[in-house]
């Protein structure tokens, strides 16, 4: 019997012998055969300046703004005081993708070393295949320009990887953005589906939109968060403005005005309404009560 016992402890043993040098030797491999960034920011380069015969490593540089590492490379058509920045700003939770967004940097006085940066848009780097998803491209439309976001790139990368976790059979915070939507354009024939995307800037989401007749100026909900006893979503809206003139570049952002979403009954609360009598906006008790409580 004990003979018996002893063989078969022997087996157990090899059999974990064994695990651990699979384990060791083979999970351990394809687990670091991921890229890691500097790999990914390479793929990424020559992804944007297709058909650039530039050497990766003769002219890309990294360097260090706030605190971040960024990689810096010049075109031929730049001027001196232009680089194009690629900055690294996080991994995916199950580290499959790295996020990176891409910038032109321009100086604008090089005594204090103050710096002018142009945001185009977002890509998410695939660590095992080399794939990328571009988050948004910017269309010439006749005189002016539409910018069309990836529903790929928000399907894989902000629903999966960025969505809330609420799970408490209240409406979430895409669907109170949707009610927002409606609220501000009841009978104009609108469809959010088709025409709102959702991403994430500065960790916070953004559901972004254009009118037909206001190209190239995008309106933002940006969602400032749940009030304290998680019965409001509060969503700040914005106007993104852009002029163009050999493409698209931004001005600035024009606030309109804040808006509480009732996650049980749908109903929307402005943060101001427009007093015929005083002709001017004032400020609704009702929002203050319900977001200051």
């Amino acid at each position: 019997m004990k003979r018996v016992f002893y063989k078969k402890s022997l087996v157990f043993v090899a059999i974990v012998i064994g695990l651990v040098i699979f384990i060791r030797f083979f999970v351990k491999d394809v687990y670091f055969s991921r890229m890691t960034e500097g790999e990914a920011v390479k793929i990424l380069f020559h992804y944007i300046n297709f058909g650039c015969d530039d050497d990766y490593d003769s002219i890309v540089t990294s360097a260090v703004v706030q605190g971040q590492v960024v990689y810096l490379y010049q075109t031929p058509e730049q001027k001196n005081n232009q680089h194009e920045m690629l900055q690294c700003k996080q991994l995916t939770d199950d580290e499959r993708y790295y996020i990176f967004s891409h910038y032109t940097q321009y100086e604008t006085d090089a005594l204090s070393c103050g710096y002018y940066y142009e945001y185009h848009t977002d890509y998410a780097v695939n660590r095992e295949t080399g794939e990328i998803l571009l988050e948004r491209q910017w269309l010439k439309k006749g005189e002016s320009y539409e910018v069309i976001y990836n529903k790929e790139y928000e399907r894989e990368i902000i629903q999966k990887y960025f969505n809330e976790n609420i799970s408490d059979g209240k409406m979430s915070e895409e669907e109170a953005a949707e009610t927002l939507f409606y609220y501000l354009y009841p009978a104009d024939g609108y469809d959010y589906d088709l025409m709102v995307a959702r991403t994430i800037q500065q960790k916070q989401s953004v559901y972004v939109y254009q009118l037909p007749e206001e190209l190239p100026c995008i309106k933002q909900f940006r969602c400032k968060g749940l009030t304290d006893d998680k019965l409001y979503y509060v969503f700040a809206h914005y106007t993104a403005c852009y002029t163009y003139n050999y493409g698209p570049m931004f001005i600035c952002n024009q606030y309109s005005m804040s808006y509480a979403v009732n996650r049980e009954t749908g109903e929307v609360i402005p943060e101001r309404e427009w007093s015929v009598k005083e002709a001017e906006w004032l400020y609704r008790e009702e929002y203050e009560k319900v977001v200051n409580q």
